[in-house]
This record gives C-alpha cells, sequence and structure tokens, in this order.
C-alpha cells in the first residue's frame, strides 16, 4: 500500500508540471469590464430602459453546431452590466422567422426542446464548475450547476448541468416581429464566489435554436479542446458587490391524511447562512423529504443488480456535486428519514469544502461477510458524518480527501454499536491538452455487532484522450467483497474490471447529419479468486443530425458467469431520438438477445425490450408524456415465454401561469397489477416559496378485471423562503 501511494504522489506531481505547462489562456477579445450602471433596468424582457444603452455589448457568435465556427444562421446581441446588488444581462434573439420560435410555458426547471439562452458563470474562474442560468422566450427559468469533472453517469446528463440546484433571480422576455429578448438580474447574494474587492469570473453565453439543430456560443467553442469551461470568456466586475452574511429561513408546513384516517401535520424548518461569499452553512430541522414529484418506475424483475434513483429532496441536492468521486461513495437516498441535518459547503481559495451530518430514523443495513442477521436494525438509529476536501491544482485539476463515517445502534446512546467508515484520496488532472487522468484510492473498514473487517482496499483509475476526432479511454476498478460504503452506490462487488473503449468521430457538419460516431468498447473481470467472471465486445456507433435527432446501434457479445456457470450470449440495441415539430418529440428503442434468468438455478434464456417515450404539446402551456417499456423473457428464442412486463406511463401537466400549474400521474404495472395515480396542484412563487395540494391513489387488479382500491392520501405542502 506505501508503495503505491508512493507511485501516485510521483505520478501528481508528473501531471502537475504538465498541467503548469500545458495551461490555457484566454482570448483578450473575450475579456470584458462590466461598468456599474444606474438606475437598474425594469426585468419585463423588452431591453428598452436606458441602462442597455451603456452597457457592455456582446455581439461575436458564432456556431458549434451543425458547423463549428461558422457565421449564425440568425444574429444575436448580448448586453452585460451591474451594479451594488445585481448583475444584468440583456440578450436580443433576432430571427426571421418570429412564428417557427419554440416556446412552452411550463413549470420551472421543465423546459426541454425550446429556444433558448443559457448563461454560464464561473465565479471562481477555476474551469470545474459553473453556475448556469436559463431562460426560453416565455421568460420560463431553468438553473443549475455545471461541473467539468463531472462523470456521465446516472443523471449526469450529456450537458453535465444538473439542474436540481435552485436559487432566486428574475427572468422575463418577449417575443416581438424581429424574435425575442430576455433579461436577467442576477442577485450576488444568489452566487457563491471569492471574498475579494474585485472579480474575474469565468462567462459564457449560449443560444439554442432547436428546429435549426444550432447551438451558437459568444466565445468560440471547438471539438479540438478537451473541456467546456476551457473555452470561455472573462468577465472583470470592480467595485462593491453585496456580499452580505445573509441569512435565509424557510419554515415548511407539510401535511398527510389517509383515507378514514385524521389528517396529520408535520412543521420543519431550514435555515441558510452566508459565512461568506463563498461558504455556506444549510440546517434543517424534521425535514419534509416528501416526494411532490414521483420516480419514474423501472422494470424490477429478473434483475441482477439493484436499481438505482436519482435524490430529489432539496436539502441533498444542495452542493451534492462537492461530494462526487469516481467510486459513488455518497449516494444520499439511503439517508432514508433524517431527523436533522447539516451542511457546510463552499471554496477558500483554491481549497473546495463539504460537510454533511444527519441523524437518521431508519439508517438500512450495514452489509459486510459473515454479519449476523440482524432484523431489529428496523428500529434503529443512525448517524452519517461526511467530510469532503478537495485542492485546486491550476486549470482544471485538482486533488481531493473524503471521509464517511456511518455509526448504527438501538439510540443516541449506543449510536456507535455498528458502524462502516470510508477514507481516500481522488484526483482529476488535465494534460497535453486532449488527455484527462483520474484516479480515487480507498479504504473501508466496518463493524457488525461482534464481526469487524480490517481496512478495505478499492480503487479506481481512467486515462481519457479527446479531441476532433477522437475519443479513447481505459479505466480500471478493483472492488473487493467485503469493501462497504452504506452511505454510497456500489452496483457490484468482488470485482477487477479494465474497460477500453475507441471512438472515432466523423463530421460532415451539416443540416442533415452532423456527426457519424462509430465506436468498439472491450470489458473484461474477474473476481478475487482470479476467475474470469466477464469478457465483453461491444460494437456500435450514434449518427446525431436533423433536428436534434440521433440514432444508436450496438451489438454486444460476451461471456458473463452467475452461480459458478459461464454464459455465452449476443444481443442488440437499437435507439432513435427526434425532435421534428416544436409540438412533438419522441424516442425509441429496442433490444433483443441472449439474457441469463437470474435465480439459484440459472439458465440462458431469450428476452426481447422495447421503449417508446413521446412528448405532445398541442398548446405552449399543455404537455403530455408517454412512455411504454415492454420486457419480454422466453426460455429460447421463438420458445416458452417465462414472464412478460409492461410498464404504462402518462404525466400530463397544464400550466395556468407561470407560477401556477395541474399535473396528473399515470402508471401502470401488468405484472405485478398496480395502478397509480397522483393529482397535484402547485403554485411555486419562487424557489422555496410554494404549495402544493395533491391526491395520490393506488389499486390493484384482481382476476376479474376490477381495479380495487388499496390506498388513498391527501397531501398539503406549503413553505416560505426568507432571505434577510
Amino acid at each position: 500500500m506505501r508503495k503505491l501511494f508512493k507511485l501516485l504522489l510521483i505520478t501528481i506531481v508528473f501531471f502537475n508540471q504538465i498541467a503548469l505547462v500545458t495551461a490555457g489562456t484566454t482570448n483578450a477579445t473575450y475579456c470584458i469590464k462590466a461598468l456599474e450602471l444606474s438606475p437598474a433596468p425594469k426585468i419585463d424582457g423588452k431591453l428598452d430602459d436606458a441602462f442597455w444603452n451603456s452597457a457592455v455589448v456582446l455581439d461575436s457568435f458564432t456556431q458549434y453546431q451543425p458547423k463549428e465556427g461558422a457565421e449564425p444562421s440568425e444574429k444575436t446581441v448580448a448586453y452585460v452590466g451591474y451594479d451594488s446588488k445585481n448583475l444584468y444581462i440583456g440578450v436580443r434573439c433576432f430571427d426571421s422567422s418570429p412564428n417557427a420560435i419554440r416556446a412552452s410555458l411550463t413549470k420551472r426547471d421543465s423546459v426541454y426542446g425550446d429556444d433558448e439562452i443559457t448563461i454560464y458563470l464561473d465565479t471562481f474562474n477555476d474551469k470545474k464548475r459553473a453556475f448556469a442560468f436559463q431562460v426560453n422566450p416565455y421568460g420560463v427559468q431553468t438553473d443549475g450547476i455545471y461541473n467539468e469533472t463531472r462523470r456521465r453517469h446516472r443523471g449526469g446528463g450529456f450537458n453535465r448541468i444538473d439542474k436540481n440546484w435552485d436559487t432566486f433571480f428574475l427572468t422575463d422576455a418577449n417575443i416581438d416581429n424581429k424574435g425575442y429578448s430576455v433579461e436577467l438580474a442576477i442577485p450576488f447574494k444568489s452566487l457563491r464566489f471569492p471574498n475579494a474587492d474585485s472579480q474575474v469570473w469565468g462567462l459564457q453565453i449560449k443560444r439554442d435554436i432547436p428546429r435549426k439543430n444550432e447551438e451558437i456560443y459568444w466565445h468560440p467553442r471547438s471539438r479540438d479542446v478537451n473541456g467546456f469551461l476551457a473555452q470561455i470568456g472573462e468577465l472583470h466586475i470592480e467595485g462593491s458587490l453585496d456580499k452580505g452574511n445573509n441569512l435565509e429561513v424557510m419554515p415548511v408546513l407539510t401535511g398527510m391524511q389517509e383515507e378514514g384516517e385524521k389528517f396529520s401535520p408535520e412543521p420543519s424548518l431550514n435555515l441558510k447562512y452566508g459565512i461568506t461569499s463563498n461558504l455556506t452553512a444549510d440546517l434543517t430541522f424534521n425535514p419534509d423529504f416528501s416526494q411532490i414529484e414521483a420516480d419514474m418506475p423501472k422494470i424490477d424483475v429478473n434483475q441482477r443488480y439493484a436499481l438505482y434513483f436519482a435524490e430529489k429532496r432539496p436539502f441533498f441536492l444542495e452542493g451534492k456535486d462537492f461530494f462526487d468521486t469516481p467510486i459513488e461513495l455518497v449516494y444520499t437516498r439511503t439517508i432514508d428519514n433524517p431527523m436533522w441535518g447539516g451542511k457546510v459547503t463552499g471554496k477558500i481559495g483554491k481549497t473546495t469544502i463539504g460537510y454533511l451530518s444527519a441523524y437518521d430514523k431508519a439508517p438500512g443495513d450495514i452489509n459486510i461477510p459473515l454479519a449476523p442477521d440482524t432484523p431489529e436494525q428496523a428500529n434503529e438509529r443512525g448517524l452519517v458524518n461526511i467530510f469532503r476536501l478537495k485542492q485546486d491544482i491550476f486549470q482544471e485539476s485538482y486533488i481531493g480527501f473524503i471521509f464517511s463515517d456511518k455509526e448504527t445502534g438501538g439510540s443516541w446512546n449506543s449510536i456507535n454499536q455498528n458502524y462502516t467508515r470510508v477514507a481516500g484520496i481522488d484526483g482529476h488532472f488535465k494534460f497535453k491538452k486532449y488527455y484527462r487522468f483520474a484516479f480515487q484510492v480507498v479504504g473501508s473498514s466496518s463493524k457488525v455487532e461482534d464481526q469487524k473487517t480490517d481496512i478495505v482496499p478499492a480503487m479506481n483509475f481512467s486515462l481519457s484522450h479527446a479531441s476532433r476526432h477522437w475519443n479513447i479511454s481505459a479505466e480500471y476498478n478493483h472492488m473487493p467483497e467485503d469493501f462497504e460504503a452504506s452511505i454510497g452506490y456500489i452496483r457490484r462487488k468482488d470485482i477487477r474490471q479494465i474497460r477500453t473503449r475507441l471512438g472515432y468521430n466523423i463530421l460532415p457538419q451539416n443540416d442533415l447529419i452532423v456527426s457519424i460516431q462509430p465506436s468498439i468498447e472491450y470489458r473484461r473481470a474477474y473476481d478475487f479468486n482470479n476467475i474470469l467472471t466477464d469478457d465483453e465486445i461491444r460494437i456500435g456507433g450514434i449518427i446525431t443530425g436533423w433536428r436534434g435527432s440521433f440514432f444508436w446501434g450496438g451489438y454486444t457479445t460476451e461471456l458473463e458467469r452467475y452461480e459458478g456457470i459461464d454464459f455465452t450470449r449476443q444481443g442488440i440495441r437499437l435507439s432513435i431520438n427526434s425532435q421534428p415539430l416544436a409540438w412533438l418529440s419522441g424516442n425509441i428503442s429496442y433490444s433483443a438477445g441472449d439474457s441469463i434468468y437470474y435465480s439459484d438455478d440459472p439458465y440462458l434464456g431469450f428476452k426481447s425490450s422495447i421503449g417508446v417515450r413521446t412528448t405532445l404539446k398541442p398548446f405552449s402551456n399543455l404537455r403530455i408524456y408517454y412512455s411504454l417499456n415492454n420486457d419480454t423473457f422466453s426460455k429460447s428464442k421463438g420458445g416458452e415465454r417465462v414472464y412478460r412486463i409492461n410498464i404504462f406511463s402518462q404525466r400530463i401537466s397544464y400550466q395556468l401561469t407561470r407560477t401556477i400549474s395541474l399535473r396528473l400521474i399515470t402508471d401502470y404495472n401488468d405484472y405485478y397489477k398496480d395502478l397509480y395515480n397522483s393529482l397535484l396542484l402547485s403554485c411555486e412563487y419562487r424557489p422555496g416559496t410554494v404549495f402544493y395540494l395533491g391526491m395520490d391513489d393506488s389499486r390493484e387488479q384482481d382476476d376479474a378485471g376490477i381495479f380495487a382500491r388499496t390506498g388513498r392520501y391527501y397531501f398539503i405542502k406549503f413553505s416560505y423562503w426568507w432571505r434577510i
């Protein structure tokens, strides 16, 4: 282990020196100095205030897609200014066909497929993380966090924006015969930035024109640069900014009534305190973690590994990316029913800090080999503590440390009866323009009653090359069976795995086809008894083009070992996605091939899966979403059917105003014969100031085809957000 850490130290120093040599600089053309102006503009989307006449003008936009470096098909002009309280950005989006502009009146953070303006603010100018603010032609807001080093897995999205982060800012927009215009006022109190007298922030402005499959940027973006935030401009702000130690208070009242029972209200309180402009503390007491937005149903039959569901609870979403590491050691949905929680997140100089603590009334089991079965753990209590530290090493590189501790016991006095503790280091380094190297080495130590493990190491290493035409990567994962991270999500243990990928990017860059990306992947894995468990080759490719369409296809041949038996199987997967019209978008996927029936007596059968998803927008304020997922498993191709599962989902959203909406959810699973309906009235004035009134109804279909009610619940939630 000591030799390994010495090797890592040498590697870090080496990449550190390379990063110093290859660190890029920003083109002076795209370095602007914002002007402090007054009086403040009225945010109505019309750009007719005198403020904008004196603001800095940005009009040198270029295409990234479909044709990189080309002149945009439509002109765009942006304006930037500020006063002591807010940063103001206005954008005029000229359009030769104003009637073709795509715009929806929908809930906040729910804009998909519209014309849109996105503002990226890298307030620490470290090329790693940026606040993202979006607004569509109806002034509907979306905000989130863009993370350069975030891995593209489970919820990360292709654009790496985590839209679960919410803050307060003002927007409005206006459509006219020239196109549309938008205005934003972003309070400095809504941001985190260095505690200094003058500021240098990264700035990028993006415009999407989906009907033309066009993306344009103020600072030019190139496929020949590995990284997005390395290709943004600079915004210089000199003057006094409103960055006081603001206090935010949000009381919450929730209540639920089961049919036939009494209404049970439940108060809670959330506090946020800005220690400085770059360090924030969050506290929550008796938190409301009700699922206003239900999880999309997933097929859970004949699955080898546990299903993954994204976090949706506000307290855990704030600063969530601070705790991300290559191995997912922090999966906060394992903190099931907390009584209280506290968190400190921020950045001081080049050091990022994160600390989270929660007391859980349903902590879940700690699983280690030979541990006794303890059904009474359902009555235990749990204390979770997570500490995260990251140190910047020049631009786009860092080295980090993480420690997590989960203690469980029958009461607070015996809270350390059982535990699992994990500690380790990780890093991410960019070098030689196209290359990135990431690693993580951690160790866990666990105890359940009288059973205890020594320190068990786990590790992950990856090296990648991304340039205009080539995408090459290699990854090694080392995960022993007795490694335990009960706060995290570890999909599979007892595995030593290497995965490689080689992809090439062909760029026609025309209106019909933007890119063609064939690829080949190879994966090989052994268990810790040195037995080959997986050997897989996948050949595939993706074609992107007309109106956001893409077609993906792949063929896989693999060996998979399960319950001591080697199974050899082959299969294909196909998927097509498109948004051809303003009111229509959809996706169709299909897969078929050999598949294992996972049981104590496994065998090789044949499985086919079909997925159909479509979104209809018959009116600008009405969205109808349908999905159908089908799995059919047979003992052989064309043979006796073992099971068939159909899951039908419907989401209907009707937006009365920008703040008031109605939503109906319907889910039906014909395997379990379950029918679920949810009706919700929402009033979302701004983040934290909301009112919800809803009803959930669950039914089960009997042999006669009649749906008998198994439960009905009425619920209410009200919260109000003060910034003091």
